[in-house]
């Protein structure tokens, strides 16, 4: 039997899974699966069929057209190789002798010189393919990075993009295409899969557990195909709408004001994450003023001072810039007269150890060098210069600051814009203020002089700056 074109009659998705696979889609189901069109976005719950029908809508394309190249990428390999599982399966009942490349694990070769590969989502694992369809699976999980290293897939082919996914937050490439509302420039098609209005006896009481399980941004994410912050967010909209103001200016490179005799000089907490390979470098300069409020206290008549921290400057590395490139960034910065001798600089060691704290010490920064080792538990601890600080009490003093408004975030700085993007520099600006000064609840007090900075002190910034490289 020649198997190659034996499927060529049946063009119509929808018919092919019923008169071949025995599936019969309904209402959005087989909206999508006859989509004619190029660029498709699925939003929507587990459980709804995304699987299903994309594989059906991969197999079919691999069975009725030859020498097709499908590419499914997800956060995971087993993740790939779950929806190829499926692409076998249907295949299966189709009777065709089936193949793999050899290379790679789950791929699929038919007859007529189609085929079917599963890969990881990593952008090193992506070059190098052609594809007539990309399928993205869990896009809201796949990282930037990996998007724009997969698209260029479809550059000669002018072939297919499918983006399937459950939201996971106000972020990432899914968010954004999704959220795009230009047609011309954005031509998707959006199906939302949503939980029906009327589901039946037992999806309810699953519903109604689910309910009591999960929070309200929890639920409406996973059910009702909403973008919220609890996803990649970590603290709430309103808190970092909050901390943004024009009023503070941001840091002037070029001031040669004399600070000298200022009764209330700033301290300074600069945070840097040095990066890796495949990480940007980034860091965060932060500003602890004491203010004169022009008040006084009404039983001691001393004059009230409100308190600080304001984040003044960020920027953000390309990605594979030369560790020199970026000690020198930070020696013309720290060089600077307001912050040499004035400075704390709070290196996010964490994975990188010794080798990079002497490369630090070796710039002789005119700075007070603290590295910092951020763990996943335990306590906050201090071995000579060294501090180790928890995530989880970043993450809670942090939200002390930004909950009660007792952080500013300058919106005159260049390129610096709400987001919750970018993991260098969250972890640039988490270190800054892993030794920051306590700041009172009331945000005042009659003291002139600077609080001390307790290791693991408020937390900082962490996910809520996003600068564009240089």
């Amino acid at each position: 039997m020649d198997h190659k074109n034996v499927f060529h009659d049946i063009s119509d998705p929808v018919a092919f899974a019923h008169q071949r696979l025995g599936f019969t889609p309904q209402g959005d189901q087989a909206r999508l699966l006859a989509t004619k069109h190029r660029y498709v976005l699925l939003n929507c719950h587990r459980q709804w069929g995304k699987t299903t029908l994309t594989s059906i809508r991969a197999v079919h394309r691999a069975v009725t057209l030859p020498q097709q190249q499908v590419v499914i990428l997800a956060p995971t390999m087993r993740q790939s190789q779950i929806l190829a599982g499926r692409c076998r399966e249907y295949s299966s009942k189709l009777n065709l002798p089936l193949k793999t490349d050899g290379k790679n694990p789950g791929s699929l070769i038919y007859p007529n010189g189609s085929a079917i590969l599963p890969l990881p989502a990593h952008p090193d694992r992506v070059r190098g393919f052609t594809a007539n369809l990309l399928i993205i699976d869990e896009a809201a999980r796949v990282p930037d990075e990996v998007y724009a290293a997969a698209t260029p897939m479809l550059a000669t082919t002018q072939g297919d993009l499918w983006l399937l996914s459950t939201p996971h937050g106000r972020r990432g490439f899914f968010y954004e295409e999704w959220m795009a509302q230009e047609a011309a420039r954005h031509p998707w098609l959006r199906i939302l899969g949503q939980v029906g209005e009327h589901p039946g006896r037992m999806e309810r009481d699953f519903l109604h557990r689910e309910r009591q399980r999960k929070t309200a941004e929890q639920f409406a994410e996973e059910y009702g195909c909403e973008f919220v912050t609890a996803g990649r967010n970590v603290f709430l909209d309103e808190w970092l709408d909050n901390c943004f103001t024009g009023e503070i200016p941001m840091f002037d490179e070029n001031s040669r004001e004399d600070l000298r005799l200022a009764r209330h000089r700033p301290i300074y907490y600069l945070g840097l994450d040095i990066g890796k390979l495949r990480d940007h470098a980034a860091f965060v300069l932060l500003e602890y003023r004491v203010i004169p409020t022009g008040k006084r206290d009404a039983a001691s008549f001393q004059p009230l001072y409100k308190r600080e921290l304001r984040v003044v400057l960020a920027e953000q590395f390309r990605i594979k810039t030369a560790y020199r490139d970026v000690i020198a960034r930070l020696q013309r910065l720290c060089n600077h007269p307001h912050l040499a001798g004035y400075t704390n600089l709070l290196l996010d060691a964490t994975g990188k150890g010794e080798p990079v704290e002497e490369m630090v010490r070796d710039a002789k920064l005119p700075v007070t060098l603290v590295p910092i080792s951020i763990t996943a538990g335990g306590k906050v601890g201090v071995n000579g210069s060294w501090r180790t600080v928890p995530k989880v009490d970043l993450v809670t003093n942090l939200e002390f600051l930004l909950e009660r408004g007792l952080i500013k975030i300058s919106t005159k700085c260049p390129n610096l814009t709400y987001s919750a993007t970018n993991s260098a520099n969250s972890s640039a600006a988490a270190t800054a203020a892993a030794t920051s000064p306590t700041v009172p609840d009331p945000a005042t007090t009659t003291s002139s002089r600077a609080s001390p900075w307790p290791p693991g002190g408020l937390g900082a910034t962490a996910k809520a700056l996003s600068p564009a490289p240089n």
